[in-house]
């Protein structure tokens, strides 16, 4: 071994970075070795690599992807907005899992995991009379909880863009989503998210619609509990229906009555519309 070549082996020993993690960010050409042996294949990488590769482990090892270390490391300014924005990404990332982690803690610390796991408050039902919302929309397909989380957060923006700020457009009622057609289950279906408004909207992203849902009656209960436990709610909905005779019209709604990144998960409200005749 030279000074000038460092062959994969003693690198890898140096970096602390196994030869498949090393063969991985090659192929993606985040650290190229600076010769390769023609016959052999072995690699061989300059003693000027050593810093990038423990730089690209460093940030793996926080959760950044592959392609995220690569954006980070072609900032030359570590205080860039690129790096700043990812590196809040990642954080916000890193709390929401913690908040599952601290779930799975609690669940499995309990005298009935099982009992705890589905724990859930369904308190003031009633059959009331909604009237026609003026609201953003947006339709996805796709898994429930990824799919909701990434449209809701595309209604928000819209919403909350520079020139709709300055006609002073607000929310005046909670996010919700409509479950839309047939063909929804328990792992997921075709989804409508709204969001009642007032003020004059400017709409950027083509797949926001601007709307007016109709008046409709409906049977509701607030949900208090995780969103995992939704569809016994659901469930127990039917019951209802059919206990007292009501036959249901149309699409259920679910109502988001308080913010998931800032309450407990078993402090979440939602509140759950069922149209009747």
């Amino acid at each position: 071994m030279t000074a000038e070549k460092i062959p994969i082996g003693a690198f890898s020993d140096v970096t602390r970075l196994s030869k498949k993690a090393l063969y991985c960010y090659e192929k993606k050409g985040l650290l190229v070795p600076v010769e390769r042996d023609i016959c052999s294949g072995y690699r061989y990488y300059s003693p000027g690599q050593i810093e990038r590769g423990i730089w690209i482990g460093s940030l793996c090892s926080l959760g950044f992807t592959l392609d995220e270390t690569a954006r980070i490391l072609s900032e030359e300014d570590r205080n860039s907005p690129v790096v700043q924005t990812l590196l809040k990404n990642r954080l916000r990332e890193t709390r929401v899992e913690m908040q599952r982690l601290s779930m799975v803690e609690r669940v499995l610390a309990a005298d009935d995991p099982f009992e705890e796991l589905f724990k859930m408050e369904l308190n003031n039902w009633t059959k009331k009379d909604i009237p026609p919302i003026r609201a953003m929309t947006i339709r996805g397909e796709g898994p429930y909880e990824a799919l909701l989380t990434e449209l809701i957060g595309r209604i928000c923006r819209e919403m909350a863009s520079p020139e709709n700020a300055r006609n002073s457009v607000r929310a005046v009622g909670p996010i919700g989503s409509v479950y839309v057609g047939e063909d929804c289950d328990e792992t997921g279906g075709l989804v409508e998210v709204i969001l009642p408004v007032a003020g004059k909207l400017t709409i950027a992203d083509p797949d926001v619609e601007v709307k007016t849902l109709p008046a409709v009656t409906v049977i509701s209960v607030i949900c208090k509990g995780p969103y995992r436990n939704l569809g016994l709610a659901h469930t127990r909905m039917y019951a209802y229906l059919e206990e007292n005779k009501f036959t249901c019209t149309g699409s259920p709604r679910e109502l988001y009555l308080n913010d998931p990144s800032e309450t407990p998960e078993e402090e979440l409200l939602t509140e759950i519309q069922y149209p009747v005749g």
